[in-house]
């Protein structure tokens, strides 16, 4: 196994669109017997507080499954009391509630002993041109993660941005602005969670993005899926963008990462246990293949500005 594979525990129970809704309701436990299906599976990116609303069973299941965390998702977006922003709300209480959220899921990551927080902000946005006072929001955006970071500082707490959906613009929209919240708020555990399905949405290069993140110290947690650049779809690892996956995968292993990937996958009308263990075999089968490749041959390409020669090198060792 080249890395260590969780799956986001919301997509192993009932989803939803704007029209249906697809797979059978389960309980947590339940969902932990699913993952044990799962080839190449070791654990969960448990969902604060929808996993937690009993803290010890939770932990008991963990034991009695042998399973660990990845990270504990911290959910800022689902309730009601987010339908007016989260971190920025203009209403103090809800800012306040929205720290303590993530201060409460560094909490618990530190007691799993993950120390590992991923939040993704999807409520801190807006749709509209004159909707929000950006000089406001962002002051409230970078104060609320100083602030939440602050209370652990052994826990990481990695931002993962969206270009889009549910609103129509984000404060932490790519990997630029979330890179950017990182540097303003100036604390060393704070970083980025680098979704590539996110990263493709967003226009992106998901291999260029790593870079980035890595360059600063600020790569903390990878998601991987798919789509076709148009919609956050987060189909089956590597179905839609094959090149771009093996380059991200190259560059992945070329940073010589060690942290979790967890399956940011939505199997809405497909068998769940076949579309997250294909994730993970297609992973590992193109993380082995980018293995494979003489690194130093390619490098050499890349320094003589040859990106043809590259590609003869890569397709004489795919397809012979």
């Amino acid at each position: 196994m080249n890395y260590k594979y969780a799956i986001i525990s919301g997509f192993l129970g009932q989803l939803k669109d704007r029209f249906k809704f697809y797979q059978k309701p389960r309980d947590l436990e339940e969902k932990f017997q699913l993952v044990k299906k799962v080839k190449g599976a070791s654990g969960l990116e448990l969902v604060y507080p929808y996993d937690f609303a009993e803290p010890d069973k939770t932990k008991s299941l963990l034991a009695k499954y042998d399973l660990q965390v990845g990270a504990v998702n911290v959910d800022i977006k689902g309730e009601h009391y987010w339908d007016k922003r989260a971190l920025t709300a203009g209403d103090t209480d809800t800012r306040k509630k929205a720290i303590e959220y993530i201060r409460k899921g560094a909490e618990l990551s530190r007691d799993l002993g993950v120390n590992l927080v991923s939040v993704c902000p999807l409520q801190d946005g807006y749709d509209y041109h004159f909707e929000v006072d950006y000089e406001e929001v962002w002051n409230y955006f970078l104060e609320g993660v100083r602030e939440a970071a602050q209370t652990y500082p052994e826990v990481r707490i990695s931002l993962e941005y969206k270009f889009r959906e549910p609103l129509v613009h984000y404060l932490l929209g790519n990997v630029h602005s979330a890179l950017y919240t990182c540097l303003k708020v100036g604390l060393p555990n704070v970083g980025v969670t680098l979704d590539v399905g996110h990263a493709l949405f967003a226009g992106e290069n998901p291999a260029e993005s790593l870079i980035l993140l890595h360059r600063e110290g600020k790569l903390f947690h990878v998601h991987i899926n798919d789509n076709d650049g148009k919609w956050d779809w987060d189909l089956v690892a590597g179905s839609r963008n094959l090149f771009s996956y093996l380059e991200f995968l190259y560059y992945l292993q070329k940073i010589n990462y060690q942290g979790w990937v967890s399956l940011d996958v939505t199997p809405k009308h497909r068998d769940p246990i076949q579309a997250f263990s294909e994730s993970i075999a297609f992973t590992e089968k193109l993380s082995n293949f980018a293995k494979s490749l003489d690194q130093s041959l390619i490098q050499e390409k890349i320094s003589q500005d040859d990106p043809i020669g590259v590609l003869q090198t890569i397709y004489q060792k795919m397809l012979g």
